[in-house]
C-alpha cells in the first residue's frame, strides 16, 4: 500500500475507475496482467495523467502491467521491455536504457538503419560505406558480435562468422527500437556482453483501417517508396506494410572497378494480434527482406552480395492462475547470403526456437519471471565446416521487487549447448530513490559469447576445443527525471576474457579486454524546443598487448535539436567523434570528424508531411573503416501520407 493513498500502486495506476471507486485494490488486482491491461484500456484506465506518478511507484505498476511488447505499445508513456523481458516504464528501469520511437525516426530521417544509432550513448558505428554496406555496431567498447539484435524477440545474426547484419534492417518497416546497454546474458543467453538492441516492427491499433505510405528521392539517385495499413478492434489488431529502397551509392573503395556500388532492398513486414473473451492472446509478427549490394573487390570487376533476412515468429499467451500469465512461442530466422568475397561464396543460417514465458506477481511490488528455451541452429554453405548444425537448452529466472525506497533485481540463466557445454551467467542490480526525482543504481553481470561455425568447426583452422568469451560488467549510475526534462549518467567497466582470435595456426582462446567508460544521456522538452544529447568516454583497451581496440573512438557526442514553427518544423542533428585505430596494432590511425545535418518538415494538412534533409552539410570526407569511403554532402526529398 502507498503511504500517501493508502492504494496500492495498480489502484493508482487505474485512478479509481474499474467499478471499485471506494476500493483500496482495483477488483482485477489478483488477475492476469495481461487481462487487466486489456480491462484497464477498455474502460479507459490506460492514460498518461495514471502513469506520472513518483518514480518510486512507477516500476511495480508497470511490473504488475507488463506482460509483452504487445501490452507495452497499448501505454502512452515510454515503456521498455529489453532490458528484463518485463515492461517497465523507462525510469523504473534499473539499466542504462534509451527507446527511438517511430515519431523520432520520421523526424530524423535516416538514410540508414546504422544512423539511427551513430554516436548514441555508449554505441560507436564503423560503416564499409553507406547503402548497405557493412556496419559493425560496438556497444561500450565490445565487439561487434558482442551486441545481440533482435527483430520482436526473435534472435538475428549468421552463425557462420558472427555479427548482426545491421545494415539491411529497412527503417521504413520499423516502429521502435530498444537499446539496453550492458550485459543481459542472465535473460538471453549469448552474444549479449555489450548489450541488446531490438526492434519492433510496425503495429496495428484499434480503429478504422488507416493507410499510410511515402516517397523519397535524393542523391545518388536514391529512389524509395513504401505503403502500409493498419487498423483493428478491441479483440483484433493488424498492420502491414511493404517498401522498396534503391539506390546507385558512391565508389565505396578505390579497388576494382570504378564504378559506383549500389544497393537494393524490398522489405515487407506485418503484425496480427487476436485476443478472445477468455484471456488468450494469440499473436503473429514478421519481417522479410531481401536484395543486393554492391562493393569493389580488388579479384572482381563486379562484386555483390545477394542476402534474405527473415524473422518469423507465432505464440500464444494465457493467464495463469489469478496473478500472472503463461506464454509459448516459436521462431524462425533466416540469414542468406550469396556473392562473392575475394572468391564466390554462399552462407545461409536458420534458426528456429521454442519459448516458454510465465510471468507471476508475488504481490503489487514483487514479480517472478522464469522460463525455458530450446534453439537449434543450421548453416549451409560453400565453406567446408566439420558440424553444420547444433542444437540449444536454456532455463532462466528472474524477479525483482520494491520496497520503500530500494529497487531489487535478481537474475540467472543456466545455457547447454551441445557444441561448447554448460554456461550459467547471472545480474544483480539495486536502485535507491535518492529522492522524489533522482534515483541512483548499481549492477553487476556476467556474460558470454558462443563460437560460432566459423570459429569451432571451419575446415582450414577451426577449433572444436575453443571456450566461449567471458565477460564481467560493473556499472553506478544516477537518472534524473522530471516532466520535461531527463539526464542519465553511467560509469562502467567491462572486462572479457578468453576472446577468440586466430593465433597463427587455428582459432583460440588468445586475448583479454578491458572497457572502461561514462555515458551521460539527456533530453529536454521547453515549448517548441526539443532537445537530446548523449556524450561518451571511452577506453578499450586489449589487455595482452596493451593497445587500444580498433575502430572505438575515445570520445563522442550526439546533439539531436527541433524546433516547431506552426506547419513547419527544423531540425539538426551533430554528430562528433574523437580519433581511433583502424588495426589491432595500432598502426593506422582514423582521424576525427564532425557531422552537421539539417532538416524540415512542412505539414500542408493534417495528412500530408513534406521533408528534405541535408546530410553532412559543410561536406566533411570521413572514414569510420580505413578505405571505405563515406559520402559527402547529401540532400533528399520525401512526401509522407499518414491516416
Amino acid at each position: 500500500m502507498s503511504p500517501e493513498t493508502g492504494l496500492s500502486p495498480l489502484s493508482r495506476h487505474c485512478g479509481g475507475r474499474c467499478g471499485e471507486v471506494a476500493a483500496p485494490v482495483c477488483p482485477l488486482a489478483a488477475s492476469s496482467p495481461g487481462v487487466l491491461i486489456r480491462h484497464c484500456t477498455a474502460h479507459g484506465c490506460v492514460r498518461p495523467e495514471n502513469l506520472t506518478m513518483k518514480t518510486r511507484h512507477l516500476l511495480p505498476t508497470a511490473l504488475l502491467l507488463g506482460t509483452s511488447p504487445v501490452a507495452a505499445e497499448m501505454i502512452a508513456e515510454p515503456i521498455v521491455v529489453t532490458a528484463t523481458r518485463i515492461a517497465q516504464t523507462v525510469d523504473a528501469s534499473l539499466a542504462s536504457v534509451t527507446v527511438i520511437t517511430r515519431e523520432e525516426i520520421e523526424r530524423l530521417q535516416p538514410a540508414q538503419f546504422s544512423d539511427l544509432l551513430r554516436s548514441r550513448a555508449g554505441i560507436s558505428v564503423a560503416d564499409n560505406g553507406p547503402f548497405g554496406k557493412t556496419s559493425s555496431v560496438f556497444m561500450r567498447g565490445t565487439n561487434s558480435n558482442h551486441t545481440l539484435l533482435l527483430v520482436d524477440g526473435v534472435r538475428m545474426g549468421p552463425a557462420t562468422a558472427g555479427g548482426p547484419s545491421w545494415h539491411y534492417l529497412p527503417v521504413s518497416e520499423i516502429e521502435r527500437i530498444e537499446i539496453v546497454r550492458g550485459p543481459r546474458a542472465s535473460i538471453y543467453g549469448a552474444d549479449a556482453i555489450g548489450g541488446v538492441v531490438q526492434v519492433f516492427t510496425r503495429q496495428g491499433s484499434e480503429g478504422p483501417v488507416r493507410f499510410n505510405a511515402h516517397t523519397r528521392i535524393g542523391e545518388f539517385n536514391t529512389r524509395e517508396v513504401g505503403a502500409g495499413v493498419r487498423g483493428g478492434t478491441a479483440q483484433t489488431h493488424y498492420s502491414l506494410s511493404a517498401s522498396h529502397l534503391e539506390s546507385d551509392g558512391i565508389n565505396v573503395r578505390p579497388v576494382g572497378d570504378d564504378a559506383r556500388d549500389g544497393y537494393r532492398n524490398r522489405s515487407l513486414s506485418g503484425r496480427l494480434v487476436h485476443r478472445t473473451g477468455q484471456g488468450l492472446e494469440l499473436f503473429l509478427s514478421g519481417l522479410h527482406s531481401q536484395g543486393r549490394s554492391d562493393y569493389d573487390d580488388p579479384w572482381f570487376d563486379f562484386a555483390y552480395n545477394d542476402f534474405t533476412h527473415s524473422a518469423l515468429t507465432a505464440g500464444v499467451r494465457s493467464p495463469l492462475w489469478s496473478r500472472g500469465w503463461t506464454e509459448l512461442s516459436y521462431s524462425h530466422a533466416t540469414d542468406q547470403f550469396d556473392g562473392t568475397d575475394s572468391w564466390p561464396v554462399r552462407n545461409e543460417t536458420y534458426r528456429d526456437q521454442l519459448n516458454w514465458r510465465n510471468e507471476f506477481s508475488l504481490s503489487p511490488s514483487t514479480v517472478l519471471s522464469a522460463g525455458l528455451e530450446w534453439q537449434r541452429e543450421r548453416v549451409s554453405s560453400s565453406t567446408d565446416f566439420d558440424e553444420s548444425r547444433r542444437s540449444h537448452r536454456a532455463g532462466y529466472g528472474l524477479i525483482q521487487t520494491v520496497h520503500d525506497r530500494h529497487n531489487l533485481l535478481l537474475a540467472l540463466r543456466h545455457d547447454d549447448n551441445q557444441a561448447y557445454g554448460h554456461h550459467t551467467t547471472g545480474q544483480m542490480a539495486w536502485g535507491f530513490d535518492l529522492t522524489e526525482r533522482l534515483t541512483s543504481r548499481l549492477s553487476w553481470g556476467s556474460a558470454f559469447r558462443a563460437p560460432n561455425f566459423v570459429d569451432r568447426y571451419v575446415a582450414w583452422g577451426g577449433n572444436p576445443d575453443l571456450k566461449p568469451e567471458r565477460s564481467s560488467t560493473l556499472e553506478a549510475g544516477l537518472r534524473l527525471t522530471a516532466d520535461h526534462y531527463h539526464l542519465d549518467a553511467t560509469l562502467y567497466e567491462t572486462r572479457v576474457n578468453d576472446l577468440i582470435a586466430w593465433d597463427g595456426a587455428q582459432m583460440n582462446n588468445v586475448h583479454r579486454a578491458r572497457m572502461r567508460g561514462v555515458e551521460v544521456e539527456g533530453s529536454l522538452q521547453s515549448g517548441p524546443w526539443q532537445l537530446r544529447s548523449s556524450i561518451t568516454l571511452l577506453e578499450a583497451r586489449n589487455r595482452v598487448t596493451g593497445n587500444e581496440l580498433a575502430r572505438r573512438p575515445r570520445e563522442q557526442l550526439r546533439l539531436d535539436l527541433d524546433r516547431q514553427l506552426g506547419a513547419f518544423s527544423l531540425g539538426s542533428t551533430v554528430t562528433s567523434q574523437g580519433r581511433s585505430f583502424d588495426d589491432a596494432g595500432n598502426a593506422t590511425r582514423l582521424a576525427g570528424f564532425t557531422l552537421v545535418d539539417l532538416r524540415a518538415t512542412w505539414q500542408p494538412a493534417p495528412q500530408w508531411r513534406v521533408r528534405a534533409t541535408i546530410n553532412n552539410l559543410f561536406d566533411r570526407q570521413y572514414e569510420t573503416a580505413g578505405g571505405f569511403n563515406q559520402p559527402g554532402r547529401a540532400a533528399y526529398l520525401s512526401l509522407h501520407y499518414q491516416q
